[in-house]
């Protein structure tokens, strides 16, 4: 039993984190920071994975928690928490991180037919000979 607490004290610990890199991925998206949250992203899979070989651990114990651990209930009661907590912060990420993709999406096809009107504009100019003069018309 004293096994399942400390796994469970463990999982919470690793919510905690999550929770934490979490919010400092929203801090990136709404500083534009996309490699601070890249590498946010990155280190929250490894926490992640961490957190589904804990709940491995917890499944192969297979203890039949009785309602009346209050000890047990309330460290899983903690990690439900932090678990909806997580999911809710997890939900404006992903909005945050629509919205940047949008604007990038967005500057991409603006920068693509900038260069498609430049490569246009240039090319009127790319057939003229200059090498061998001009003819300035000053007739009125």
């Amino acid at each position: 039993m004293k096994e399942l607490e400390n796994l469970f004290d463990e999982k919470g610990k690793n919510l905690e984190e999550i929770l934490s890199i979490t919010l400092k991925m929203r801090e990136a998206l709404l500083s534009e920071n996309t490699d601070e949250f890249l590498a946010l992203l990155e280190k929250r899979g490894e926490l992640i994975e961490s957190s589904k070989r804990i709940d491995e651990k917890i499944n192969s114990i297979g203890v039949d928690i009785d309602k009346n651990m209050k000890d047990l209930n309330i460290l899983k009661e903690g990690v439900f928490g932090k678990l909806s907590e997580i999911k809710k912060l997890d939900d404006e990420v992903n909005i945050l991180a629509r919205k940047l993709l949008s604007s990038i999406e967005k500057k991409i096809e603006d920068l693509n037919f900038a260069k498609n009107v430049s490569q246009k504009y240039t090319a009127l100019y790319d057939k003229v000979n200059f090498n061998e003069g001009f003819f300035i018309d000053k007739r009125e």
